[in-house]
């Protein structure tokens, strides 16, 4: 497992292609803000609850990992496309040649995106211990998936 800490600048970091070419500006649709996930199709950008260094966590694996939806507050599937073998991970206002690169098989792959400890954070500003953690296995594409949502019920 990789594991960064990134600024979230704009509540969000960066998994991409090294070679992406996505248009950031259309990617972030209702959609995308209400799952906190946006996709394209070389990249993908994972809303984060605060504007600070947060803690993510990446791993490549070579199937769809075991997960307990009870630990994790937020979960989405989506699929990126990773033609490249180079995977950039990055703050959205980081500098793309200094960003730390994963390398992987080119190819297709599923992605399930993760927030946990949400309810640790009581200012953005504040220490928290919410993580962010991505999972990538090789896989077809696959539309977006809202798994489960973070957001209390208002019931």
């Amino acid at each position: 497992m990789y594991k960064f800490e990134i600024f979230a600048d704009y509540f969000q970091f960066i998994l991409m292609d090294e070679k992406a070419e996505d248009d950031f500006s259309t990617i972030w649709t209702d959609e995308a803000v209400e799952t906190m996930l946006a996709v394209g199709k070389t990249a993908i950008c994972p809303g984060t609850l605060r504007n600070v260094d947060v803690n993510v966590e990446v791993e490549v694996l070579h199937s769809s990992p075991t997960i307990v939806d009870a630990d994790w507050d937020n979960i989405v599937e989506a699929s990126i496309d990773i033609p490249s073998g180079k995977l950039v991970v990055m703050g959205c206002t980081s500098y793309l040649p200094d960003a730390p690169r994963i390398e992987m098989n080119p190819g297709m792959y599923q992605v399930l995106s993760l927030a946990g400890g949400i309810d640790s954070i009581v200012d953005e500003s504040e220490p928290a211990d919410d993580i962010y953690r991505v999972y990538l296995w090789p896989g077809p594409q696959r539309p977006l998936k809202l798994v489960k949502h973070w957001r209390k019920s208002n019931a």
